[in-house]
C-alpha cells in the first residue's frame, strides 16, 4: 500500500533516521562527536548507505534524496487530498497492517476518480 506522509512523521519511522549531534558516530561507539556545535542538515541525518551525504561523509535526510521514499510533487498530494508543500510529504510503501490513520493518508482518486470506501 503506497500512502501519503509528512517527512518528519517518517524520519521518525525510520530506522536509518538519527541525529548527528546527538549520536554518536558508529552505534557500537560510546563518544560523541566532540567540539561539534551542530551537525550537517539541522540534525535530519540517515545512516540508509545510499543516502546523501554531506561534505563530512554523514548521511542527510531529504525528502528529494531518501533512498525508502519518494518526494511527494503537486499531483501525487492532490491525488491524496492534500495540499502540496515542497519537501514536506513523502510517498511510501508499507504494509497495510502498519496503515496509521492518525499519520498517513491513502490515496484519495485514482486515475481521476474519488475513491469512495
Amino acid at each position: 500500500m503506497t500512502v501519503l506522509i509528512e517527512l518528519n512523521t517518517w524520519a521518525n519511522r525510520c530506522g536509518y533516521f538519527y541525529n548527528a549531534y546527538l549520536t554518536p558516530k558508529d552505534p557500537n561507539d560510546t563518544e560523541f562527536y566532540p567540539g561539534r556545535d551542530s551537525s550537517p542538515n539541522n540534525g535530519y541525518n540517515c545512516r540508509h548507505p545510499e543516502s546523501y551525504k554531506a561534505d563530512d561523509g554523514t548521511g542527510c535526510c531529504y525528502a528529494w534524496s531518501c533512498p525508502l521514499a519518494i518526494e511527494a510533487e503537486e499531483e501525487d498530494c492532490e491525488a491524496f487530498g492534500m495540499e502540496h508543500e515542497e519537501s514536506q510529504f513523502v510517498l511510501v510503501d508499507i504494509p497495510e497492517s502498519d496503515f496509521d490513520e492518525m499519520y498517513m493518508w491513502p490515496p484519495k482518486f485514482h486515475y481521476g476518480k474519488e475513491i469512495t470506501t
